[in-house]
């Protein structure tokens, strides 16, 4: 997929189709490669920490480990 630089006020954005993909608002990170040139384009994701805290404390999933055995 080929995209294009487009200007936008005093900025430069990146043109992206319309093809059902990428949806308005939608927000992207882009990630530089070790090379210097490229960079890798990904969806953020909504941070599943962020919000409020459960109403009910999380139990322990291993109830039958002894963690002073473990190193």
């Amino acid at each position: 997929m080929e995209v294009k630089t487009v200007s936008r006020g005093n900025s430069l954005a990146l043109s992206l189709p319309k093809n059902g993909r990428f949806k308005k608002g939608q927000r992207w990170l882009l990630i530089p490669a070790s090379d210097g040139e490229s960079y890798t384009l990904v969806p953020r994701m909504k941070n599943p920490y962020a919000g409020p805290k459960p109403k009910q404390p999380m139990t322990e999933a291993w109830n039958d480990v002894d963690w002073n055995e473990v190193e």
